[in-house]
């Protein structure tokens, strides 16, 4: 596609998605005084709509601190317990501080909305929605460039560096030449079923365990919540009525007294965990999603993502103002090791919760040894202790 002169621009960073890792990536940017322009194929309203998880552990809140956002950006609570519960009884497990900092219960659809007034209203960034045809060039001994189409036309982009924010199906990873990249994933063997329902959260989230399987409940605004029921890979949304996720709930939490509301949507997620590596191709980064997935029970994506903006905007600021690019060429192996540890800990909870209900999952004796697991969890400091640096990300 040819590109006329006038529509030809320069930037230094051209980030591809406006999810929670690309607009807080352009952000730190912005107030580094680093050029950069967003591109988001959907409309703003469609963002700042979209429902998401959940929980912004400690390590991303320091790092918020540290650019002096956490009062502008994370507006929710201080999150210190989890109700776990067992065949209806409940257990109330404390999130752990990290350093005198703690986690906030802010979903991703609040952090987007946050971060959309931040770097547009507040600070006049660059973040181009409703792009289509958008065509990646990173070839050796030349400027990146990234094409794309608007209502306007064709455009062209010449840059420094390109991320890749834009999930697991996005255009970013795509472009990389077959072959460079492997591959590793585990497949759990069964799904969620993941409902959007008009009922908020009262108390602590909830993570329940029974023999009729998992359930979860965690906030998603003030006034809805979405719940997470196990089922096997082999069900249809058809077979899932919206009572049958009512009685479903009420039967796995042990709650009659949990009333029908509104369903907004219902989709099906398969459990599975994945790593691309390495993580960059010459001047493509890839960030989040576009790069690792790990299943909700960990409640880990977000902030795996925000990790990965926090490694690379310093990078990325090491290179521009310092002309050193060391950082930058090493960013897969710093990352990495991060991330195979938030996949150990997503893989030894999502274990540990499905094992520990259904028994036609993996039969009786893995139950029983995952129930003893929940146990210890409760009832020894050591084995808290342990879940505690698992959430961190730190063993």
């Amino acid at each position: 596609m040819k590109i006329a002169q006038n529509n030809t621009e320069e930037t230094t960073v051209v980030i591809i998605g406006a999810g929670a890792s690309g607009l807080t990536l352009a952000t730190f940017l912005q107030m580094a005084g680093i050029a950069c322009i967003v591109l988001e194929r959907r409309n703003r309203s469609y963002i700042e709509m979209r429902q998401r998880a959940g929980v912004v552990d400690a390590r991303a809140v320091r790092m918020f601190e540290q650019w002096d956002l956490t009062d502008k950006l994370l507006a929710g609570p201080v999150a210190t317990t989890i109700d776990y519960r067992l065949n209806g009884i409940g257990r109330i497990f404390k999130i752990t501080e990290e350093d005198g900092i703690s986690s906030r219960f802010c979903t991703q659809q609040m952090l987007v909305g946050n971060l959309m007034r931040e770097l547009l209203d507040n600070m006049s960034g660059d973040v181009r929605f409703d792009v289509s045809d958008i065509g990646i060039h990173n070839e050796e001994g030349h400027r990146p460039k990234v094409t794309y189409t608007d209502a306007s036309g064709s455009h062209e982009l010449v840059c420094d560096y390109i991320a890749g924010c834009d999930a697991d199906r996005g255009i970013t990873r795509s472009s990389i030449p077959e072959g460079v990249l492997t591959k590793y994933t585990h497949e759990f063997g069964y799904a969620w079923l993941a409902a959007l329902v008009e009922a908020p959260v009262t108390g602590n989230p909830i993570m329940a365990i029974s023999d009729h399987g998992c359930v979860a409940q965690l906030p998603r605004g003030p006034h809805r919540s979405r719940y997470y029921l196990q089922c096997p890979l082999r069900d249809g949304a058809e077979e899932w009525t919206d009572d049958r996720v009512w009685n479903e709930i009420r039967l796995r939490l042990n709650d009659e007294s949990i009333q029908n509301a509104i369903v907004h949507d219902k989709f099906f997620v398969p459990l599975r965990s994945v790593v691309y590596a390495p993580m960059q191709y010459r001047n493509l980064f890839l960030v989040g999603d576009a790069a690792h997935l790990v299943p909700p029970t960990s409640a880990k994506g977000m902030n795996l993502a925000l990790y990965d903006v926090d490694i690379l905007s310093q990078a990325i600021l090491k290179a521009v103002r310092d002309k050193d690019t060391s950082a930058l060429e090493n960013y897969s192996e710093t990352v990495l090791p991060h991330i195979w540890n938030y996949q150990d800990f997503a893989v030894w909870m999502t274990d540990m919760m499905h094992d520990a209900g259904d028994p036609t999952q993996n039969g009786t004796f893995r139950q029983q040894i995952a129930r003893a697991r929940l146990d210890n969890l409760f009832n020894s400091e050591t084995a808290a202790h342990l879940h505690s640096e698992y959430q961190r990300g730190t063993n």
